[in-house]
């Protein structure tokens, strides 16, 4: 069995963001608005036609820069929630236990108690970067937990725990 003591933290919250745009890709979409942009600006200033191919671009990629602004720095910013989840669960951790057939979840603080079971089967992914292990698991959220709060075995054991129990369903990030 392997066991996990974990005391949430706004670090682990960050680990749970799970798709970054790299920086060459932003510099891309980026450049692309840019010009999109001066050449819409260009068009209504020397009054040309208002709806061409430039205009549509610039309030295609206007529209998704905003949305991506909104879904990743607002409704799901680590720090939100974060925030969120310290006001419902105050002083609270989970302990975890992986066993051969389920992952055993005790949550213990002032206002929650209570235990909970989940079958390998119902992991929907998880994965491993340098600092953590993630997991998500279907209509029951996700657990994050820091390699060094392992408290029964070691993350070598979990890493090849979860690789059998998962196959591609576990990855291991960098």
């Amino acid at each position: 069995m392997i066991r996990a003591d974990v005391t949430y933290t706004l670090e682990h919250f960050k680990t749970l963001k799970v798709v970054d745009i790299p920086l060459k890709m932003r510099i891309f979409w980026l450049a692309i608005s840019a010009a999109s942009t001066a050449f819409s600006v260009f068009a209504v200033l020397t009054g040309e036609k208002f709806f061409n191919l430039f205009t549509v671009l610039a309030m295609v990629l206007w529209s998704g820069t905003f949305f991506y602004i909104i879904f990743n720095y607002i409704l799901f910013s680590p720090k939100k929630m974060f925030k969120k989840y310290s006001e419902s669960q105050p002083d609270s951790h989970v302990i975890l236990e992986f066993e051969d057939n389920l992952l055993k979840t005790t949550s213990e603080s002032r206002t929650t108690k209570g235990v909970n079971e989940y079958r390998y089967d119902v992991f929907e992914a998880s994965w491993e970067n340098n600092d953590f292990f993630a997991i998500r698991i279907k209509n029951a959220g996700a657990f994050i937990i820091k390699k060094s709060e392992i408290t029964d075995g070691t993350p070598e054991e979990l890493r090849q725990l979860l690789t059998d129990k998962l196959g591609s369903k576990f990855e291991i990030r960098k």
